[in-house]
């Protein structure tokens, strides 16, 4: 309801929890799904590059390039990596670096997005767990809504402080807690 109801288009969305299995990558996904029904250009970025899962909620192989190539492989375009299908076009998250926090902390990931940003009405970008890695903080300045994912029986209720921390500080724009 949230997204649905803003008449802007070129919102960047960035999807979160504190650790794995919280649900990330299905509300990602779901996300995408439904926002491609009424938008034309909708892209959904795989930006783990610790744990990659977007690939299996696709037909695509885990082994397709994506992001961490392209940022660190200088031949390749934005036009290799993104996956056309329909009003839903993808970015997986590709070769599993050894330093994900510096390919996404580099500006050419940066540029990257804000690019795409002009491109698509919706941007959903499914990242790492910002509790236990600090890749995901590095967009914090191209993102408009972050959406937090907790799950039920699985996230420790201690971690909201550090929801509540990250929300007061302002490090992730706009939190939406999703349980």
């Amino acid at each position: 309801f949230i997204l649905f109801g803003q008449n802007k288009k070129n919102y960047c969305v960035l999807v979160t929890s504190s650790v794995k299995g919280e649900g990330k990558t299905l509300i990602s996904v779901s996300m995408a799904n439904l926002l491609k029904e009424r938008f034309s250009k909708v892209l959904l970025i795989g930006a783990d590059l610790r744990n990659p899962q977007i690939h299996r909620h696709t037909s695509y192989d885990k082994s397709v390039q994506g992001i961490s190539d392209y940022i660190f492989k200088k031949d390749l375009s934005l036009d290799d990596i993104i996956l056309k299908s329909g009003n839903l076009d993808y970015i997986l998250s590709g070769t599993i670096p050894p330093n994900p926090i510096e390919l996404l902390n580099s500006d050419k990931y940066k540029n990257l997005v804000k690019k795409l940003k002009n491109d698509y009405d919706y941007i959903i970008i499914d990242s790492a767990p910002c509790l236990l890695v600090a890749d995901t903080l590095g967009l914090t300045d191209l993102i408009d809504y972050t959406f937090y994912a907790i799950r039920s029986n699985h996230t420790d209720k201690k971690i909201m402080n550090f929801i509540e921390e990250m929300h007061v500080n302002d490090k992730l724009p706009n939190i939406n807690l999703i349980l």
